[in-house]
């Protein structure tokens, strides 16, 4: 069964031409004042305080003092399934509006998270987001919220432009560097691509697709964090995303249940069988 949807008055008006071409050019845009200050603010505190909880929800089903930020991420892991607040964030309107925009068709909430990314934090090797997500037919895109200025020298995004076009790459050997042409997640790199840092200030909004290349580097800056509200996105016809982003949302709120979870391991064969990104 086909599904169609008619277009969204304010979607269209979401979305500047030049910032629509810019990311079907390179694969990623970046949007002014889609959430308020007061929003920002109240994000920020309330971060501040989910940091404290106690539970084990943060990478690697840790909580968050177990965790060594020289050798993993830290991040809050699907907030929006432990709390109303980080649910509404995620679907702020203004937020869907672009996402529809982009995406051509309503958008569904498949996964938050929160980067602490505090000074001396590890970097993000390479990778393309629907290695993990395996959203199917058409890839995720992702809206990246800073909290922090992301600038080079507190770990901002690096990105390739183009590389959006391009199929997922399959990791293969040993893992290595993140700025190397290799590693843990795409090895060989596609050496076409150049990874660019792509600096995003507190009041802006960075989107990209699925497809895109981008990994981020390490938080050199001696008091400064990177902190990030991120979500993940698939679009309203998708047939199925890895079951680790179940379940999935609509701009409501509402569950949708007809998305199924991906069965094998998409393009890098049943061994891959997605992740939790």
């Amino acid at each position: 069964m086909s599904l169609s949807y008619a277009p969204n008055p304010s979607s269209a008006r979401a979305l500047d031409p030049a910032r629509l071409n810019e990311y079907r050019e390179r694969g990623y845009c970046v949007v002014d004042g889609l959430y308020s200050d007061d929003e920002l603010v109240a994000v920020e505190a309330f971060f501040e305080e989910y940091k404290k909880c106690g539970a084990a929800v943060f990478d690697g089903e840790s909580r968050f003092e177990e965790i060594d930020k020289t050798k993993r991420q830290v991040r809050a892991m699907h907030p929006h399934r432990h709390s109303r607040k980080a649910l509404d964030w995620a679907l702020n309107p203004n937020v869907l509006d672009v996402l529809e925009a982009l995406m051509g068709k309503p958008p569904l909430l498949a996964q938050t998270m929160y980067y602490f990314k505090p000074p001396g934090s590890k970097g993000q090797g390479m990778h393309q987001d629907n290695f993990y997500l395996l959203a199917k037919p058409a890839t995720c895109v992702a809206a990246w919220t800073p909290i922090d200025d992301a600038e080079v020298e507190n770990g901002c995004l690096y990105a390739a432009p183009g590389s959006h076009r391009s199929d997922i790459f399959c990791p293969e050997g040993k893992a290595a560097g993140w700025m190397e042409y290799g590693d843990s997640h795409i090895r060989p790199f596609p050496r076409e691509f150049k990874p660019i840092p792509v600096p995003v200030k507190r009041g802006q909004t960075l989107f990209f697709g699925g497809q895109l290349i981008h990994g981020s580097g390490p938080n050199r800056h001696p008091a400064r964090s990177r902190r990030t509200f991120i979500g993940h996105y698939i679009d309203a016809a998708s047939d199925e995303v890895s079951h680790y982003y179940h379940p999935v949302i609509d701009r409501e709120g509402n569950t949708v249940s007809r998305v199924r979870e991906a069965s094998g391991g998409g393009p890098c064969g049943d061994g891959a069988a997605g992740g939790l990104h």
